[in-house]
């Protein structure tokens, strides 16, 4: 449920950036079929120093496409869009942050792992990020 909320508030965010409007957005790990393009962002966290409200994580976001429907320059050029919108922490904070379940502090890139898997590309960004659970 708390990982939950941070993906909503990261899918949300990635989803309000027009060059990424057109793509499916799912959270958490399910076996549901995405319809691709998607992004599917996870995360695992751990509260900080036994707080109750504030935690780190680590957040998964895999962008797929199908090879058959889009080129690979397709999927780079969406992947391209994906890192520049991530790029703009201050604009993505402030989107993230309106949900109203967490307020993130911050995230920095960890590792990008492109892989071209089962007739899909994929790209799957890392981040770490610190966020605080706001109370209702």
């Amino acid at each position: 449920m708390l990982d939950h909320a941070l993906e909503r508030a990261f899918c949300g965010a990635l989803q309000a950036a027009p060059e990424l409007a057109d793509l499916h957005f799912f959270i958490g790990q399910t076996d549901e079929v995405h319809e691709l393009p998607a992004i599917t962002v996870t995360s695992k966290s751990e509260a900080l120093a036994g707080s109750p409200t504030v935690f780190r994580s680590e957040i998964e976001i895999v962008l797929e496409s199908h090879a058959h429907d889009a080129p690979s320059g397709a999927h780079t050029t969406i992947q391209s869009y994906l890192q520049k919108v991530l790029a703009d922490k201050p604009l993505l904070l402030a989107s993230a942050n309106t949900v109203g379940d967490v307020c993130i502090f911050g995230y920095s890139f960890s590792t990008s792992q492109p892989e071209a898997i089962d007739g899909k590309f994929r790209s799957i960004l890392i981040l770490k990020a610190g966020y605080k659970v706001l109370a209702h």
